[in-house]
């Protein structure tokens, strides 16, 4: 459910993407999922960082980002994340696009 929110609420920004890859840990891979009409299968966060995508939206919990962010960032991927696992870190970036007019993760 939280996904969801994350993609609709990345749909009512200016944010474009021409692909979406819906991954899970291995409990619900190859499962089919419906977002604006269009179906998508499943994929395991290791297929999906071998896409090395532009952006990845983490929903997933504290100990799931602290393993996988790091993956999808060595690939060369924005890691957006919704969990508490990097908040306190002043190494890491934080943005708040309610704040801003322009996301920070938007490419230019």
């Amino acid at each position: 459910m939280v996904g969801n929110v994350m993609l609709e609420s990345t749909c009512r920004t200016q944010f474009s993407c021409n692909r979406i890859n819906s991954c899970s840990l291995r409990k619900i891979c190859r499962q089919k999922i419906v977002f604006k009409g269009t179906e998508y299968t499943v994929i395991g966060l290791q297929q999906a960082v071998s896409l090395k995508p532009d952006v990845a939206l983490f929903s997933a919990g504290a100990s799931v980002s602290k393993e996988w962010a790091p993956k999808f960032a060595q690939v060369g991927t924005t890691v957006v994340d919704n969990s508490s696992a990097w908040r306190m870190d002043p190494t890491k970036k934080i943005g708040n696009p309610r704040n801003q007019r322009r996301c920070p993760y938007q490419r230019r």
